[in-house]
């Protein structure tokens, strides 16, 4: 035993000896020789370092100056300057454990050979003045920081637990970012980004996020909030690449949870639409769905102004909610058209319900597909009320040369109106009122006209429509009962003294006249749908004629206009040297029985021209309907029939040609 307990005191003597003399030897100039000399005997590493401070103060401390790391003398991993920081509680476990590794200026171009390395556990790794250049992301001058880092086979290594990123500049899939700040958690392939911070476009972005991994459901990103204070978005190559994101995001089926986003003073250049000074913020997003299918959304939004298309809204303010089903606009308002606009509502996706809407000082100059855009949106909802409806001193003008009009000093006020129901139009419930300075519909000019309607459960009463013209009057009544089967109505009309322009420009009468007429109408029917006023319209249509003159056109004008269909254009020379021809036409009648109109024959006179129309129809039978047209002027005659799906036409000239 003696034996043995002295053996065991001079393997201690000896190791504390070897131990004294390697601290000693790190404290030495030899430090540098000895580290780098061992693990070149010992691994399969090489190592170069241009000096290894050690200091028996800090035991669990080195640090390596411009060292260079190769494994199988090819080349690893080079820096400016490694700090170790050793766990002397770990340095049993299997591996290499560091209480902290802080590596300064490194440059990476690809991951590093993981696999080569022995077992590494960093408790904290700092790298400084990095940079790294891959496909997808070039950063420089970086800081990055993170906890439990642990080498693997994997690209980069492992880790768990806070980390931090900060670099003045970095390249993302093309995109410049500038002074980029993260600071987050990653956990079980979850990460919290606690702060997020950069410069894109001119604008600050800043707020906190989550993005949630899962192998059984879409990945889930939550926006808690963010941020973006004066984007300036205009240039097309921009334009493109967000919408690059964009794709990239539907593609990937990511779902996003956005708790709160504001923009803020920025200015936004699309294709169709441009955003100045705008202020907007969106709450409680969900994507991918639908504004139909969103739970307790807010969108707010207020701007300079906006230009859609060709139309400049000035100082708009929105701000509506969305809940399933159903959007509800709890405020929009704007100067447009050098006038304003308020209104608010709800609209579900059949269903649009108005509560207020303000017009009042608009010139709108309408485009000319406007019927188109009308059809399109009568077509969206099979419902449509307002509660309160105030129009004010609006100027609306049609410049379709097909059908112009103006209406200057526009008034319409409505109250509890339902203009639509079940997907058919018309004024189930409410009252409107509707008058105008003046008004010029294709050339035929009214002073005053003025409309007066209401309806009771269905029971639409026209009570009073008064076109006045220069010299005459027209009115009208009627009703129809939208609710009985059927829908019956009931119309009366009385003209006095009324433009006789009106039947070529309002009806396209071809009989291009200036003068008077007395025109009486009384009809009752059915209006539910086509064939059903086909098979009910029953009245009678009387109207007498006086002062009748040839508009700016001769007899034989008039003559070729009925041969060909097609209106002759005199020049202006001839407009202002043309003689007047003035004209009798006998008095109009027509009636009509249960869908069977007919005309009572017409004569017309005019300086040589002679002319009769007489016809009869079955508004249910296109087969029964025959309207002729017998014309002549000296030796030129004319005759021109309708019926039966086609027409015949004959004329006959002097020289006796006949087509």
């Amino acid at each position: 035993m003696r034996v043995v307990g002295k053996t065991f005191g001079t393997l201690i003597i000896l190791m504390l000896l070897s131990i004294t003399i390697i601290l000693t030897l790190l404290h030495t100039q030899y430090a540098t020789k000895l580290v780098i000399n061992t693990i070149d005997a010992t691994t399969d590493y090489q190592l170069k370092a241009s000096n290894i401070s050690y200091h028996i103060s800090d035991p669990w401390h080195v640090q390596l100056e411009q060292p260079q790391i190769m494994y199988q003398r090819q080349p690893l991993l080079s820096a400016n300057n490694i700090q170790l920081w050793l766990t002397p509680t770990k340095l049993l476990n299997t591996g290499w454990s560091f209480d902290s590794i802080l590596i300064d200026t490194i440059t990476l171009n690809q991951p590093l050979d993981l696999a080569t390395l022995p077992a590494l556990h960093v408790q904290r790794l700092a790298l400084n003045n990095l940079i790294l250049h891959t496909p997808k992301i070039s950063i420089e001058q970086a800081r990055l920081q993170i906890d439990n880092w642990q080498s693997r086979s994997q690209s980069w290594g492992i880790f768990s637990g806070d980390f931090q990123l900060s670099t003045p500049n970095m390249q993302w899939q093309g995109t410049t970012l500038k002074d980029v700040l993260i600071d987050g958690d990653y956990q079980d392939q979850n990460w919290k980004l606690y702060g997020l911070s950069f410069e894109w476009q001119h604008a600050t972005f800043s707020g906190q996020a989550e993005y949630k991994q899962s192998a059984t459901q879409p990945d889930l990103l939550t926006l808690h909030q963010l941020t973006v204070t004066g984007l300036q978005l205009q240039d097309q190559n921009q334009l493109t690449m967000l919408y690059s994101y964009i794709d990239q995001v539907k593609a990937s089926e990511l779902s996003i949870d956005i708790k709160r986003i504001d923009v803020l003073e920025s200015n936004i250049e699309m294709p169709n639409y441009t955003l100045n000074n705008i202020n907007l913020s969106v709450q409680n997003w969900q994507w991918p769905a639908t504004h139909w299918q969103q739970h307790e959304a807010q969108v707010s939004l207020n701007a300079g102004s906006i230009q859609w298309l060709n139309t400049v809204f000035e100082e708009p303010l929105v701000n509506i909610a969305f809940s399933p089903q159903q959007i509800t606009v709890n405020g929009l308002s704007t100067k447009v058209l050098e006038g304003y606009v308020q209104l608010d509502g709800a609209l579900t996706p059949d269903v649009l319900a108005l509560n207020q809407v303000t017009v009042n000082g608009i010139k709108w100059v309408l485009p000319n597909n406007w019927p188109t855009h009308l059809r399109t949106l009568n077509s969206l909802y099979s419902d449509i009320s307002i509660t309160q409806l105030d129009i004010g001193y609006a100027q609306l003008t049609n410049t379709n040369p097909a059908n112009p009009f103006q209406i200057a000093g526009l008034n319409i006020n409505g109250e509890d109106l339902i203009l639509k129901m079940h997907g058919q139009v018309g004024l189930w419930q409410g009252t409107l009122t509707a008058n105008s300075g003046a008004a010029s519909v294709n050339n035929v000019s009214m002073i005053g006209p003025y409309i007066a309607m209401n309806s009771q459960a269905g029971n639409w009463q026209l009570k009073q429509l008064t076109l006045p013209f220069k010299d005459g009057l027209l009115e009208t009544s009627g009703n129809v009962n939208l609710n009985r089967s059927g829908q019956p109505w009931k119309l009366s009309l009385q003209g006095d003294n009324i433009p006789t322009t009106i039947l070529s420009n309002w009806l396209a009468i071809p009989l291009p006249v200036t003068g008077a007429m007395d025109v009486t109408f009384n009809g009752t029917g059915l209006a539910q749908h086509q064939t059903s006023l086909a098979y009910s319209f029953t009245g009678d249509l009387n109207a007498t004629f006086r002062q009748l003159q040839l508009n700016k056109l001769t007899p034989q004008q008039l003559l070729q206009y009925w041969g060909n269909s097609q209106q002759p254009q005199p020049t202006s020379n001839q407009s202002q040297n043309i003689d007047s021809y003035s004209l009798s036409l006998s008095p109009l009648i027509i009636s009509a029985d249960r869908g069977r109109v007919a005309i009572n024959k017409i004569k017309l006179r005019s300086k040589g021209l002679e002319a009769n129309l007489k016809g009869k129809w079955d508004l249910a039978d296109k087969t029964k309907q025959t309207i002729e047209l017998q014309a002549k002027q000296g030796c030129q005659q004319l005759t021109r029939s309708w019926g039966t799906n086609q027409q015949r036409l004959s004329a006959s000239a002097c020289e006796g040609n006949s087509i």
